[in-house]
């Protein structure tokens, strides 16, 4: 179902136009979210996977391996501000990153194609408490970010492709003289995470 036909329904109820049962309301909004959700799985690839110099939001450092040295899992998390997909999905990692960072789990957002205003208005919806950094800050940057590159490589074809996963298995890391080369093999989700999948892989892989 189109957002126009959702706003003519919704407009309806406001106002007082036939709009059918509420129940058959109820069906058309989750059709509609649902048709809106791009939901992909996790698959394992061979991948090059490099460090990163990008700052945090307020201008400081970060240092990717460093962050690494005490977790068991990375979840690289690319994102824009203003993408629906991100801020629906958002709240999911946010969860996430509640339950399991006590085993393990690392996870950062990546802001990409995004302004200031766009970030904090992101960060404060989902209530994010992880690190973020900035790689891109607007959407003519959108074939020069590594975010690009690394979607395309695994065959993630979506125009701005927000938002997109990487995780890492910390054991997998290389030394830090190759380059900058983090690690040669990475999972990746090419859309949404689905919740159940990403609770069943972080629970598996942080008990092993």
């Amino acid at each position: 179902m189109s957002r126009k036909m959702l706003l003519t329904l919704l407009l309806g109820i406001v106002f007082g136009f036939p709009v059918g049962p509420i129940h058959s309301l109820n069906s058309t909004i989750s059709a509609a979210v649902k048709e809106d959700a791009v939901v992909a799985p996790i698959r394992e690839h061979k991948l090059d996977y490099y460090e990163f110099a990008f700052k945090t939001a307020d201008g400081k450092p970060f240092d990717l391996r460093e962050y690494a040295k005490d977790k068991r899992l990375l979840l690289i998390e690319y994102f824009a501000g203003w993408c629906p997909n991100s801020n629906r999905n958002g709240v999911i990692v946010e969860r996430l990153w509640t339950k399991y960072r006590q085993r393990g789990f690392g996870l950062i957002g990546v802001a990409e194609y995004s302004d200031q205003d766009e970030l904090r208005i992101h960060i404060g919806r989902v209530g994010i408490d992880y690190p973020i950094v900035i790689e891109t800050d607007s959407r003519g940057q959108r074939k020069k970010s590594t975010h690009y590159k690394y979607r395309r490589a695994v065959g993630d074809d979506r125009k701005w492709g927000t938002p997109f996963y990487v995780i890492i298995d910390t054991r997998d890391i290389q030394s830090g003289d190759q380059k900058g080369l983090l690690t040669h093999r990475v999972y990746t989700v090419a859309g949404e995470l689905e919740e159940n999948e990403a609770e069943k892989f972080l629970s598996e892989h942080l008990s092993n």
